[in-house]
């Protein structure tokens, strides 16, 4: 009687064993789905990665497991990323496709943030050459202006990475300018760039800027990188344009946290505690997706010239650096959102 329970035991553990290290991946993958969520709604540079990725990374997974696409956007990714807390087991067959702007939130901080990005197990990252901000060819003049109507920078929620620019160039270079926010994705958003309902936007698709740029509607301003991108040379970075106005202290710190999630962009991750036999299947999965020719011809056609790939070492390091700030720089953070009349959670402590 009472070796018994020690026999369940032993069982229980072996059965544990079996589940968690198959005796190869093809027979852990194989007849199954990968269910890719995205953080946005399509049309998106994350969409655009979701499904570039989602094409090519079941190819180079023993088993040949199919995938599919569901798109989860709200918040600023939020909506996702709490689903995705609760709910995705850590089996390797549920993954985020995941923005900059889920890690911008977290640093901000709220009673809206159920997730921890510093938690998940990251597969990879795609980064597309960063952000550049636009702006309407007929309100450009105004942006120097303080007697004119204000500049209009529009955005899904005030928390984008490229967001920052136009707020630190409200402050330190006098730029004329009022944010409106609630788009539901970048669709509307280049919509209403087209249509003047907003006059100043930011992304890093290059696709979306030659576009915008081919029709007349916008003059590329300042880059958000640190470097000058290859396939926008004569684009400067922001630092270049504020020159000796450039801040220092916590006011540059604050700039870099709210803008180092730009350096991970879109990254793909399983959840919490998905067992390291599975995250090796997939992480050998993205280093042969990334070699591959027909995928960086793909990424090349989305996202231009520019981009990069990280593995999941890489992502999680900068993942971990772009979500950790002292207390400080998180209320200048604050204040700075609330002087500009922008989203601004729940003050840090």
């Amino acid at each position: 009687m009472q070796r018994y329970p020690v026999t369940i035991l032993v069982s229980l553990v072996a059965c544990a064993v079996l589940w968690a290290a198959p005796a190869t991946a093809a027979d852990y993958y194989e007849g199954k789905t990968i269910r890719v969520l995205v953080s946005s709604s399509p049309g998106g540079g994350t969409d655009a990665t979701a499904r570039l990725v989602s094409a090519f990374l079941p190819k180079f997974i023993p088993g040949n497991p199919k995938t599919i696409v569901q798109n989860m956007p709200g918040g600023g990714g939020t909506i996702v990323n709490n689903y995705y807390t609760r709910r995705a087991k850590p089996d390797g067959l549920t993954l985020l496709q995941d923005s900059s702007s889920a890690l911008s939130l977290y640093v901000r901080g709220g009673k809206r943030i159920k997730y921890n990005p510093r938690t998940y197990s990251y597969i990879g990252s795609i980064m597309r050459g960063g952000s550049i901000l636009m702006v309407r060819k007929d309100a450009r003049k105004r942006l120097g202006d303080p007697k004119a109507k204000p500049v209009v920078v529009g955005d899904s929620d005030g928390i984008r990475t490229w967001v920052a620019m136009t707020v630190w160039g409200a402050k330190y270079l006098d730029w004329n300018t009022r944010w409106i926010f609630g788009y539901a994705g970048t669709g509307e958003m280049v919509l209403a760039l087209r249509q003047g309902e907003i006059e100043m936007w930011g992304t890093g698709n290059a696709k979306l800027i030659r576009d915008l740029q081919k029709d007349g509607v916008v003059d590329t301003l300042v880059l958000l990188t640190d470097k000058r991108r290859k396939d926008f040379p004569d684009v400067p970075t922001f630092a270049e344009v504020l020159g000796d106005r450039k801040p220092s202290g916590a006011s540059w710190q604050a700039y870099k946290v709210w803008t180092g999630p730009s350096d991970v962009d879109k990254f793909l991750h399983a959840p919490k505690g998905t067992p390291d036999n599975v995250m090796n299947i997939l992480h050998t999965a993205w280093a042969e997706m990334v070699k591959d020719p027909g995928f960086q011809a793909q990424a090349t056609n989305f996202f231009g010239e520019a981009w990069r790939t990280r593995d999941g070492a890489a992502t999680t390091k900068l993942v971990m650096e772009a979500t950790d700030a002292p207390k400080e720089v998180k209320d200048f953070l604050f204040n700075i959102r609330k002087e500009h009349g922008l989203p601004t959670g729940k003050k840090k402590k």
